[in-house]
């Protein structure tokens, strides 16, 4: 292909985006509220994911005691437990040593239990350390059958929490991104085709003289990739700008909350975005061609 051509295709490309400013317009605030709904939820399903693996890597029991317990129910326990399949680490917590981990939870407000008597509040407990969620069933199922245990505290609960929510952030984000994605597809098809129209006689003239199928379709696929890869850089800088702010206002205001570092994400995004719009103009520019290049 000469480098003539080449240009041509890219000036037709371009002057026809202008010729359809409100269309192409139109075209490009589609993708890019499409792939601005999808990186929201991409990111919020990412961060979550994260979550979830580090839940699933310090995954923990905690096994309080009756304060009538004797030793040989302890050791029997912590025996047991020390050969259950799953268990990384069972460590005794001693009631001083529960009230002293729970003034750090508290930090400046510490003063508030200052006068507690820990013999008298706080439980005796064993603090089991897992090698993953898959090991927490068969381990309190052998828990429930032993004697002075008073509670189990474990992190089925907040697991399978964080896999609903995972599961319904997926499910609502694709829905809404398929939508918007048939959408913009649709515009930019629709845009091109004007283009199509308004030069029906002339494209009929190139084919009269000989010019190919292709000479004639590429400026009108630049024109799709064109308003495809338009939306998604807007959509790119976008959410990237928005995500690194967020991250920001989080690490200051919330520092137990830890999010994903905006440089493991947002180039990763960032070139998805540029392929799907490029993708998108194709699909749309193909579209348009295949009933009205006919002439």
């Amino acid at each position: 292909m000469k480098i003539n051509t080449v240009k041509y295709y890219f000036k037709e490309g371009i002057q026809s985006i202008m010729r359809n400013k409100m269309m192409s317009i139109a075209s490009i605030s589609t993708v890019m509220a499409s792939l601005l709904i999808f990186g929201v939820f991409f990111i919020t399903l990412y961060n979550v994911n994260s979550v979830v693996k580090d839940v699933e890597g310090s995954v923990e029991i905690k096994v309080f005691l009756k304060d009538d317990i004797t030793d040989e129910q302890k050791s029997d326990i912590e025996s047991r437990l020390k050969l259950s399949e799953g268990v990384k680490e069972v460590e005794f917590e001693s009631k001083r040593q529960a009230l002293e981990n729970f003034k750090e939870q508290l930090g400046e407000k510490a003063d508030l239990v200052a006068d507690i008597d820990p013999e008298e509040v706080m439980p005796n407990s064993y603090i089991i350390k897992m090698y993953g969620p898959q090991y927490v069933d068969g381990v309190v199922e052998t828990l429930n059958s032993m004697s002075g245990i008073d509670k189990i505290n474990d992190a089925r609960s907040i697991m399978d929490r964080l896999i609903q929510i995972t599961s319904f952030i997926k499910v609502l984000g694709l829905s809404l991104m398929g939508i918007l994605l048939i959408v913009a597809v649709f515009l930019i098809s629709n845009t091109i085709k004007l283009t199509v129209m308004a030069r029906r006689r002339e494209i009929g003239i190139m084919k009269y003289i000989g010019a190919t199928d292709w000479f004639i379709r590429w400026p009108f696929i630049i024109e799709g990739v064109f308003l495809g890869t338009f939306g998604a850089l807007f959509s790119a800088i976008i959410l990237g700008y928005g995500y690194f702010v967020a991250v920001d206002a989080t690490i200051s205001r919330f520092a137990i909350i830890q999010l994903v570092d905006p440089f493991e994400i947002v180039p990763y995004l960032a070139v998805m975005f540029i392929s799907v719009g490029v993708v998108l103009g194709s699909i749309g520019s193909i579209i348009s061609l295949r009933r009205f290049l006919k002439v």
